[in-house]
């Protein structure tokens, strides 16, 4: 487990800290994040869209600049979400390549991380056709299996919280387990990665 729950006794409590959201590309983490924050009163941050609202839109990144510029503006990025105080209440999701940066592997080691498990049969629908997403072309179905078998081992890795989001489960669903791991972790369960299934 990479988030350290609880403090000794005598120990100050620990300041909360972001939630941040982990898992391959079109798991439905932004939507995850969304539903946490309609339902349960956390703040959103997603890091795709600080860096469009900042830099513009991701495919065009990629092709003017190339996917390690985008890289370093990510981790950038997200070093600035963790250590901004005004999103400690946040659920924050990352980009599904995101953990493979060295910099920001290290920088989750140190945080509470949910990885949100899909399947291919439910992110196939998302994913047939699509156009937008630079690290899927040109065959979304067969990049996107060969991303999340070379990612998988780096989501498990870092993973406090394992979510299961296959077989096309309900967010509410997923965000119900979700708020009870987080509860469960922040006041004090044992120190054993929490997997969350049905």
């Amino acid at each position: 487990m990479n988030a350290q729950f609880p403090a000794p006794a005598d120990a100050a409590p620990a300041p909360q800290r972001p939630v941040v959201l982990i898992g391959p590309m079109a798991a439905g983490k932004s939507f995850l994040a969304l539903h946490m924050s309609k339902f349960y009163g956390y703040d959103f941050v997603d890091a795709d869209q600080v860096i469009v609202s900042r830099h513009g839109v991701i495919p065009k990144i990629f092709a003017e600049h190339g996917e390690k510029y985008f890289r370093d503006l990510e981790a950038d990025t997200i070093a600035e979400v963790l250590r901004d105080p005004d999103h400690a209440n946040a659920i924050f999701s990352v980009g599904g390549g995101a953990p493979m940066t060295p910099s920001v592997r290290e920088m989750l080691r140190h945080e509470l991380v949910a990885y949100l498990k899909v399947d291919t049969e439910t992110v196939l629908p998302r994913i047939s056709g699509n156009r937008t997403r630079p690290m899927l072309q040109p065959d979304p179905e067969r990049r996107w299996q060969e991303l999340y078998e070379a990612r998988r081992g780096c989501y498990e890795e870092l993973a406090d919280i394992t979510l299961d989001g296959t077989r096309n489960r309900p967010v509410a669903e997923i965000g119900a387990d979700l708020e009870a791991a987080i509860t469960r972790l922040r006041s004090g369960a044992p120190d054993t990665t929490q997997e969350v299934q049905a």
